[in-house]
Formats: C-alpha cells, sequence, structure tokens
C-alpha cells in the first residue's frame, strides 16, 4: 500500500519566505479555476509540461555541440549532437504520452475522526496497450510522492492520506500528478480538485 500524508499548513508570511507565499498564492488561484469532479480525464488541455533542471543542461550542453560541431566542422559532432537532440524530443513526446490519456478516478471516502488521519484512495485506469511507468501522486500542499506504474489496459490505486483541521464536512484537498519517464529530462504534471467532502466527526475522549 501506498500513502503519503500532509497537514494542514499555515498561509507563509509575504516577508520571511517570498517564494513560498507566491507559491502558495499561485496555487490557490489554480484552486479557484479548477472545476471540482471526481473523475478526471487527462487530455492536452489539463496535462502540463516543461524542461526540468537536467533538460535544461541538456539543452546548453546540445547547443554547444552544436556550435562547436560547426566551429571545426566535425561530421562526428553533428552526429552526437542531432542523436541527443533526438533523443529529447523522443523522450518529450514519451513522458507527455505517460499521462494523456489516463483517467483519475476517487474512491468514496470513510467517514473519520478530528485529528486522525483521512484515507483517499485514487484509482488510475488506463485503456493504453503499454504501460505507464514511474506515475506520482500527492496532495497539492505536501512534500512527499506516491509512485507506482500503471499496467496495460488496467488499474492501479495509490492511497493518499491527509488530516483534516476541522470537523464537519471538509472538502477534499486539490491533487497533482507527475511524470518524468523515460529521462528526467522534462516533467509532466496535472492539478486535480476532487468534488467529494470528507465527514469529521469531533474526537472521541480519551
Amino acid at each position: 500500500t501506498r500513502v503519503t500524508m500532509a497537514l494542514a499548513q499555515p498561509f507563509p508570511h509575504p516577508l520571511r519566505h517570498p517564494v513560498r507565499h507566491l507559491q502558495a498564492r499561485f496555487r490557490r488561484w489554480l484552486h479557484g479555476r479548477l472545476t471540482p469532479r471526481d473523475v478526471m480525464l487527462l487530455t492536452q488541455r489539463n496535462v502540463y509540461i516543461l524542461p526540468t533542471g537536467a533538460g535544461l543542461m541538456l539543452g546548453v550542453t546540445v547547443l554547444v555541440l552544436l556550435v562547436a560541431s560547426i566551429n571545426y566542422q566535425l561530421n562526428l559532432g553533428y552526429l552526437l549532437t542531432f542523436l541527443l537532440a533526438g533523443s529529447a524530443l523522443v523522450g518529450m513526446h514519451l513522458c507527455h504520452g505517460t499521462l494523456r490519456g489516463l483517467s483519475l478516478q476517487l474512491q468514496p471516502v470513510e467517514p473519520g475522526f478530528q485529528g486522525a488521519s483521512s484515507m483517499l484512495a485514487v484509482d488510475l485506469v488506463s485503456t493504453r496497450k503499454r504501460v505507464r511507468h514511474g506515475i506520482a501522486m500527492r496532495l497539492l500542499d505536501a512534500s512527499q510522492w506516491v509512485w507506482t506504474d500503471v499496467p496495460s489496459q488496467g488499474r492501479a490505486t495509490v492511497h493518499v492520506a491527509f488530516k483534516p483541521a476541522q470537523r464537519g464536512l471538509v472538502p477534499v484537498p486539490a491533487m497533482t500528478a507527475e511524470t518524468r519517464f523515460p529521462l528526467g529530462t522534462f516533467r509532466v504534471w496535472t492539478v486535480w480538485r476532487p468534488a467529494s467532502r470528507v465527514l469529521v466527526y469531533p474526537a472521541p475522549e480519551a
């Protein structure tokens, strides 16, 4: 069973932590624009891609190799340059395709008590004939990832835990899914806002 946990985090002070403050404001702005749904199909409209630090360094390396090959007229340099560039482009296509077409389905959430962790079970359903490798999920405000592989034309279940800060009907926090398969040069992610709520009872007496 793969489980990650997250606690309610206070809003960071804008002077002490300016970067965290901007990240928190951006996440709240993005959270307000998402449509709550318990089942979300990942398409080109809700899957985003950006190069990682390793991807940026690979781009700089390819650029340096290209300039050196042009300057010294090295045929093997051209071969290595376009081989690396072609590999990066293929990796970008495969990385984006790992999430695209995947369906995220939230199972019914069991009630819990205040102060205890509530468990969220998410099914990752794939209709593709190939295995989807290296998919991670976590709460949007958490730091620990839950990694899994989705089998061919099958599903994989990940369990994410969070501790509600109050009792009553508490909305399920937003989650994010990410992959960097196969080369780690690109980061593909999505943000998901479930519509379900968790019933949190008062904490029992000791």
